[in-house]
């Protein structure tokens, strides 16, 4: 299961969490800047809104890919770590 949670980077590279995350073990994770100020956060805000924002502009159809082509991508980015 995919979750969002916002987070500050520090420049030493540390993260901290700005809400909470429910984890069961260790996990990847995929790290976004938002800002085109290198990260740089003016206003605080919340996952919900991001998940709301991203609920009420949804790509059109054209531009999501099907299941296949999702798979066959994760397929190709797991044989290019090897």
């Amino acid at each position: 299961m995919l979750q969002t949670a916002e987070a500050e980077i520090n420049v030493d590279g540390s993260v901290r969490l700005l809400e909470p995350l429910q984890v069961r073990k260790t996990s990847r994770a995929l790290v976004v800047l938002l800002d085109k100020d290198n990260g740089v956060v003016r206003q605080r805000g919340n996952a919900a809104e991001v998940l709301k924002f991203l609920r009420e502009n949804r790509l059109p159809e054209s531009a999501r890919p099907t299941a296949d082509e999702i798979e066959a991508q994760i397929a190709d980015a797991r044989e290019s770590w090897e």
